[in-house]
C-alpha cells in the first residue's frame, strides 16, 4: 500500500511539474485566424493547384491496373473474376470523384465556416497549441508532414488531406518573416515557399 501511494505521488510530482513547464514556457509566435467561407476557398484553390496531380495520377496507375488485371482475367477465361474486378474499378472511380466532393461541402456547413470560428495558435519550443472557443490541443512539430507558405497564408499540414491555415495578417506576436525561418528551423525539409514574390 505504501508502495503505491509512493508510486501515485511520483507520477503526480511529475504531472504538476510538466504543467508547470508548459505554462510558464513563454510564446514566441501568436496567431489568430479567422476560418470564413473566402479564405477556405483560398485554401481549396491552392491545394487543388499543390496536390491535384498527384491525385490524379494515383488514380490513373490504380485504374490501369485494374483494367490489366480484367482483360488477363477475360482472356483467361475467368469471367466472374473479371466482373468482381470490373465492379472494384467503378466503385475505386466514383470514390476517387465523389469522395473530394463530399469532404469539401461537408466542410463547407462546418461550424468553424459557418459561425466563422477563430483559432488561435500560440508557438513555443519544441510544439504549438491550437485552441478555439471549444477545443484545444498541443501538438509537437515532428507531427507536421509539410509547410506551405503563399502570398497571404502558412498552411500547416498534418497529412495530405488535413491542414492548419495561419492568416498572415493575424500575428499579434511576431510577424511573417521571423516565424518562416522559425518555422523552417523547427521543421527542417518540411517547408517550402509557394509565393508569387520570392522573398
Amino acid at each position: 500500500m505504501f508502495f503505491c501511494f509512493c508510486l501515485f505521488c511520483f507520477h503526480f510530482f511529475g504531472f504538476m511539474v510538466y504543467c508547470f513547464w508548459v505554462i510558464k514556457l513563454d510564446c514566441l509566435f501568436k496567431n489568430v485566424t479567422t476560418y470564413s467561407k473566402k479564405v477556405y476557398d483560398e485554401f481549396l484553390n491552392f491545394h487543388a493547384k499543390t496536390f491535384s496531380l498527384k491525385y490524379h495520377v494515383y488514380s490513373l496507375l490504380i485504374s490501369m491496373l485494374f483494367l490489366f488485371l480484367i482483360m488477363l482475367y477475360v482472356q483467361n477465361g475467368y469471367y466472374g473474376l473479371a466482373v468482381i474486378f470490373c465492379a472494384c474499378l467503378t466503385s475505386f472511380i466514383l470514390y476517387r470523384y465523389f469522395h473530394p466532393i463530399e469532404e469539401v461541402c461537408k466542410e463547407y456547413h462546418s461550424k468553424k465556416i459557418t459561425q466563422k470560428q477563430c483559432f488561435t495558435f500560440s508557438f513555443y519550443k519544441g510544439y504549438f497549441k491550437v485552441y478555439t472557443k471549444r477545443e484545444y490541443s498541443i501538438i509537437s512539430y515532428q507531427k507536421i508532414y509539410k509547410i506551405y507558405e503563399t502570398d497571404t497564408f502558412f498552411y500547416l499540414y498534418l497529412d495530405h488531406r488535413h491542414s492548419f491555415l495561419l492568416d498572415k495578417s493575424g500575428f499579434k506576436k511576431g510577424n511573417p518573416l521571423t516565424f518562416r525561418d522559425f518555422i523552417k528551423k523547427n521543421c527542417p525539409f518540411k517547408f517550402k515557399l509557394n509565393t508569387k514574390k520570392r522573398v
